[in-house]
This record gives structure tokens, C-alpha cells and sequence, in this order.
């Protein structure tokens, strides 16, 4: 099975820095740590089983990590992934 290369939208990333933008200065690095973990899982699991996540809606899958939940779409005929969006724990998104 093949590698698919996974995208983050700005979106996410903007919603990551907004995670660490509510946590206390000492926190910090644990959150990056965290962070780091989920989004490490989410790399691994999405590019070697890119249908790994439950249908949303359309084309657009679920797949929850720790608690956050990432919207992606996988493109197959590009070989990639793209990770539209981040919902972190207690948002109300459905």
C-alpha cells in the first residue's frame, strides 16, 4: 500500500495556536507535546489508511483523536489528504 502526503488547511493550524493561545505559560510545553502526539497519530494512521475515518458528510470523513476531532477529504487520484478543519473537545460542530 502506497503513502498518501497529508495537508493541513490554515484553518487547523490557526485552531492549534488558538489551543495553546488558552493555556497557562507553564503549560506550554506539555500542550506542544500533546499536540504534537495527536497530530503525529493522525499523520501516520491518515496516510497509510487514508479511509480510515467515518463519512461525514459527502466526502468528508471523521476522525477523532484523544478527544479532537479532524475533518479531512482524501483524494485519491492525488494521493493526498487534506485535513479541512479541528474541533477541539465540548464544540458543538455536527
Amino acid at each position: 500500500m502506497s503513502s498518501v502526503t497529508v495537508i493541513f488547511a490554515p484553518g487547523v493550524d490557526a485552531a492549534l495556536v488558538e489551543i495553546i493561545d488558552h493555556v497557562d505559560v507553564e503549560s506550554i510545553p506539555t500542550v506542544l507535546e500533546f499536540l504534537d502526539r495527536i497530530q503525529l497519530r493522525l499523520v501516520e494512521t491518515l496516510s497509510t489508511f487514508p479511509e480510515a475515518g467515518t463519512v461525514f458528510q459527502g466526502k468528508i470523513r471523521v476522525f477523532p483523536v484523544d478527544g479532537y476531532v479532524f475533518l479531512y477529504e482524501h483524494h485519491a487520484a492525488m494521493q493526498e489528504v487534506h485535513v479541512l478543519d479541528l474541533i477541539a473537545p465540548g464544540r458543538n460542530w455536527r
